[in-house]
């Protein structure tokens, strides 16, 4: 299996948009899991803005998986209205690129404890949701299809880790034929009474700043990934940069970065967390560039 002797070997790494913070040690990684194989990878992955792009190319913002809930024509004005009212409070404060992480984990809290709340006694709207689904085919970055296509041939376990909503992350990757048997979804899944109303959320809360694989621990997921101990993870937010902590086993990871907004103020910011950051990216040039180089 031939290894890499630069960077540069990898066409997608040329790009202006692409951002290393250490060639030599991410030319180390991905050599490591290149000579370990898929046999021991893992994918890592957000879902909202990571999978899914930030903007089409009218510049509408595509719908997270809470958005996704919120465009249910049966959810209650009254819901859209305190739930647009909650992320104009702490959206910024998320991408805040000068507050500490400390005090943006306290934030996130009082954020997600409220959306909770919102969310209780309101119907779930399951067939609408899926219809939802289906129409989010066009708001995957270019290229997804085609890591999950090889996934599966490789038979490589990818975890879908999202901060938003479960539900919606599933009915999202079930319309666009994603949600392969070698895909797992850990999220925020809705707990339902018996007229389908919401009770809240299953478990602990998952936030921004606290998803890591401790969360997965005995999951099915888990059992999948005991063994391998090369990770490719990809997320949006800094918190994403930590979702394989709590697997020590995990010794070779490349973390990639997604970057869309306040890229100024938070590309050194990134830098820091993740080796590989894409301003403005669409596709998944990059990451499908690396699993290429597997056997």
């Amino acid at each position: 299996m031939k290894t890499l002797s630069s960077l540069k070997d990898i066409p997608a790494f040329t790009k202006c948009n692409v951002h290393i913070r250490n060639e030599i040690e991410l030319l180390n990684k991905i050599n490591s899991i290149i000579s370990l194989g898929s046999r021991n990878l893992q994918i890592v992955t957000d879902f909202d803005h990571t999978l899914t792009r930030q903007h089409l190319d009218d510049g509408t913002t595509v719908r997270t998986s809470f958005g996704m809930f919120t465009a249910c024509p049966s959810v209650p004005q009254k819901y859209r209205e305190e739930d647009l009212r909650l992320a104009n409070i702490y959206k910024p404060i998320e991408c805040d690129g000068k507050m500490s992480v400390e005090e943006k984990t306290k934030h996130m809290v009082d954020w997600y404890v409220a959306a909770n709340d919102l969310l209780k006694g309101v119907k779930f709207p399951r067939e609408e949701l899926d219809v939802i689904g289906e129409n989010m085919k066009e708001h995957y970055r270019i290229g997804v299809k085609d890591l999950i296509d090889w996934s599966e041939e490789k038979s490589v376990p990818v975890l879908v880790f999202s901060a938003g909503l479960g539900d919606s992350v599933v009915a999202a990757l079930k319309g666009s034929n994603l949600l392969r048997p070698n895909v797992k979804v850990v999220a925020n899944f809705l707990a339902l009474d018996e007229d389908d109303k919401v009770v809240g959320i299953k478990g602990e809360i998952i936030h921004t700043l606290n998803k890591n694989e401790t969360a997965i621990h005995n999951t099915e997921y888990y059992d999948l990934v005991r063994t391998r101990d090369c990770v490719l993870l990809m997320g949006d937010n800094l918190g994403d940069a930590g979702m394989a902590d709590g697997m020590p086993h995990c010794r070779h990871i490349v973390r990639v970065g997604f970057l869309s907004r306040k890229v100024e103020e938070n590309l050194q910011n990134y830098l820091e967390k993740f080796d590989i950051v894409l301003v403005e990216e669409h596709t998944m040039d990059v990451p499908n560039s690396i699993l290429k180089l597997m056997l």
